[in-house]
């Protein structure tokens, strides 16, 4: 551990740095680099931790932990490369780090451990994880790795969690039976550069939250959610930022429908919170090519119940249902994503108001992996809402969806469902559809502005009535332009009279 990083920690714990200046290593001492007397580094061998994997450890590092609490906070320091025994779980306590250097110290279960858990704390100030591996080898009495509730000013930063895959979902009121990590009505809280890996649910937030970072975090061979915001009539959580993490083979079981990032509040309740003020941008989400049916994942980024929202720059491949979805949300930002391979449509504006699509690049989505899907129209960006719900006031402008596959799957670039309205088509690229530009099936006011541009009146493609095609170069008796006055495919065409 360098001296910049100890200031970062013994900074966040509240405890000067030049109190606790590391020592140069010699051999002996390389793998711990502290002396034993080293202000607020509390050593574990220096409370009776053996850390061969074999003898519990479990109570020595809870009298660690309990020693630099009670001297006012530190860092319970495991020594690097060793394994340490865990019989009992560990209680975090205020101001207290449990931290090895880059290489990571390991957290391993006995044979017979028959705890619900492995850390925990629970009302706890400036607390922190730091450069450990928590293997839980599938422990049966395991719900979490671990929980901390109503915990504030967290640090959990290059922890590998890993091994807890069972686990039930309830769809109402949406919880799920357990997860690697769970935090539970915390406030600032930064989790980041974390390995999540072969999990039920890699980590879960609820509750009622503030200011929760997840940044630059692996997550692999996750069942159910990888991430998983959940809140409800009672909770929900403000200021949340996800960002630059990699998420893949997320729902991997047949009939489980899984989902990489699921940020909700449980359902169509109108009385259920919202979550506030939401970011995600600079994510890698990639699927398994199989449908949510089939052992797939459903939306890969999946953004439901949040009023003030920016989704930007994710790159989201391969989905078993949309790419980016929405749902029962109201001013968002989806912009300069880019969308592709997945199994319905790149992006779905599902039953949401006030949303600004822009800049996005949306490919080649509308797949079919295992060939389940309807015949309903698809496109590369949809708008969409059930019965006795709108989609409302949503500006489509500035992106581009297209398909360039030798076999086209992607019916259209634009696709306006029933029950939506003040729908604002900007100017768009949306070349090479499998069916054409753009359709609607609404009735309501839907406006476009964008001109196409060509030598005659279409002849293939699905056109919509009012849409106009301007002629590129109109000699004299020639018209100016053709308009659209009976939708379909090409759509029946009134020329506009040209120069005389």
């Amino acid at each position: 551990m360098t001296s910049t990083d100890r200031r970062r920690v013994l900074g966040l714990l509240g405890v000067s740095a030049v109190a606790a200046v590391p020592l140069a290593a010699s051999p002996a001492q390389a793998q711990t680099r502290f002396k034993e007397n080293d202000l607020n580094v509390y050593p574990a061998s220096a409370f009776g931790a053996v850390s061969n994997g074999t003898t519990d450890d479990s109570a020595a590092l809870q009298r660690a932990i309990d020693a630099a609490s009670a001297g006012g906070g530190g860092s319970v320091h495991l020594g690097a490369g060793k394994r340490y025994l865990l019989g009992a779980p560990l209680r975090l306590k205020n101001g207290v780090s449990l931290q090895s250097e880059r290489s990571r110290a390991t957290l391993v279960l006995s044979a017979g451990y028959s705890q619900t858990h492995v850390i925990d704390g629970s009302g706890q100030s400036v607390v922190g994880l730091r450069n450990l591996a928590i293997l839980c080898d599938d422990r049966a009495a395991l719900t979490r790795a671990v929980h901390l509730t109503g915990c504030q000013d967290v640090l959990i930063e290059n922890v590998h969690l890993d091994g807890l895959k069972a686990g039930a979902y309830e769809p109402l009121p949406g919880t799920a039976s357990t997860a690697l990590l769970r935090l539970t009505d915390c406030h600032r809280v930064h989790v980041g550069g974390c390995r999540i890996s072969k999990a039920y649910v890699g980590i879960n937030v609820n509750g009622n939250g503030t200011n929760i970072t997840v940044d630059d975090c692996d997550f692999q061979d996750v069942t159910q959610f990888g991430l998983h915001v959940l809140g409800n009539t009672e909770s929900h959580t403000e200021y949340l930022t996800v960002s630059r993490n990699r998420l893949e083979r997320i729902g991997g079981k047949p009939g489980q429908v899984g989902y990489p990032i699921y940020i909700t509040c449980g359902g169509n309740n109108p009385a259920a919170h919202k979550h506030r003020f939401v970011r995600a941008m600079d994510n890698l989400v990639i699927g398994n090519k199989l449908a949510y049916g089939q052992g797939g994942n459903a939306d890969l980024l999946a953004v439901y119940d949040i009023f003030d929202g920016i989704f930007e720059r994710n790159t989201l491949f391969y989905g078993g249902d949309a790419g980016l979805s929405t749902d029962r949300c109201r001013k968002l930002v989806i912009s300069d994503n880019i969308v592709g391979h997945c199994n319905t449509v790149g992006i779905n504006v599902w039953q949401s108001n006030d949303v600004t699509v822009t800049g996005n690049v949306v490919y080649n989505n509308h797949q079919n992996y295992g060939g389940g899907l309807s015949n309903e129209p698809r496109g590369g960006i949809r708008t969409y809402a059930r019965t006795g719900f709108k989609a409302e006031n949503v500006v489509i402008s500035g992106n581009r969806s297209f398909d360039d596959q030798e076999v086209k799957t992607q019916d259209y670039g634009i696709f306006i469902h029933a029950r939506t309205r003040g729908v604002d088509i900007g100017a768009n690229t949306l070349t090479g559809n499998k069916e054409g530009m753009f359709r609607t099936g609404t009735q309501e006011d839907i406006s476009y502005s964008f001109t196409v541009t060509r030598t005659a009146a279409p002849t293939e493609g699905w056109w919509e009535k009012g849409m106009v095609v301007q002629n590129r170069n109109p000699a004299v008796g020639q018209p100016f332009g053709w308009v659209c006055t009976v939708s379909g495919k090409p759509g029946t065409w009134l020329p506009l009279p040209g120069p005389a």
